[in-house]
């Protein structure tokens, strides 16, 4: 019996490579090569050169690739720069990273080696104060005098969005800032408090290294900022496009589901 249509299309395309998968580098090198290959020979022959470029692109949306290998060549060969004009960044050498994040926590009193595993764990004097001022931002005027006092702002410009996409702050009418959750804003607001008062230069720093920090610290937060219960790790291998697969890792609360963490690692 003849295999179906169906069939034969799931037999050629690869799921790893499109979809949500695919690798937009990667398409666009196939198709570049392709139409450069099809114009050659449409050059001889046209309806030749029209007919290898729709059958090249054919296999191109079913696989991912034209090329064979080209995922592996191009993880190991395509700079950094192509990768974030499509919007992708490699997670080791995106960009210069000028501040030593576990260091700079550790010189002010924040982290320290944990007891009885191999790993960093927050101080307990850190730890105890962190939940005292997460305890008192769960009030909303706190939040809003709070964010006043850190943006210069009036607290009757700030007001607050919460979707399906996420928590956000808006200053009149312009959105000053997003997070995956409210979870996620209260351990923000809270762990940039009390960092700003330990590090001096903490106005100083460039804005993805305050990111930086505040992320990390996010990632020790064991009760709920929201809604007070605990707060669980989950990992899983994802593929990254074009790149090693990378090991996601994401904190959430038990309780009502809220993410607080979310990172990636090799």
């Amino acid at each position: 019996m003849a295999e179906s249509p169906f069939g034969l299309l799931s037999r050629i395309k690869q799921p790893e490579y499109t979809g949500e998968n695919r690798c937009l580098p990667c398409t666009a090198i196939n198709i570049g090569i392709a139409a450069t290959v099809s114009a050659i020979v449409a050059v001889i022959a046209l309806p030749l050169g029209i007919g290898l470029f729709a059958v090249a692109m054919s296999v191109i949306g079913l696989r991912g690739y034209l090329i064979p290998g080209t995922p592996a060549l191009t993880a190991t060969y395509l700079p950094d720069p192509v990768y974030r004009l499509f919007g992708h960044e490699n997670s080791v050498t995106a960009e210069p990273i000028d501040l030593d994040i576990e260091t700079t926590l550790k010189s002010v009193g924040v982290v320290t080696e944990c007891r009885e595993i191999d790993d960093l764990c927050l101080t307990d004097q850190y730890g105890n104060t962190l939940d005292d001022e997460i305890r008192k931002l769960r009030s909303e005027p706190n939040q809003i005098e709070r964010l006043s006092a850190l943006l210069s702002v009036p607290a009757e410009e700030i007001t607050f969005e919460d979707t399906d996409h996420g928590w956000f702050v808006h200053i009149e009418d312009t959105q000053a800032g997003g997070w995956d959750s409210k979870a996620a804003f209260l351990g923000d607001l809270a762990n940039q408090t009390l960092l700003s008062d330990r590090l001096g230069d903490w106005n100083e720093l460039l804005p993805r290294d305050r990111t930086r920090l505040l992320a990390a610290l996010r990632s020790f937060i064991e009760e709920c900022p929201d809604c007070g219960g605990d707060v669980v790790p989950d990992e899983d291998v994802v593929r990254s496009c074009c790149r090693e697969n990378l090991v996601s890792v994401t904190t959430a609360c038990v309780d009502c589901g809220a993410t607080v963490f979310k990172g990636t690692e090799n």
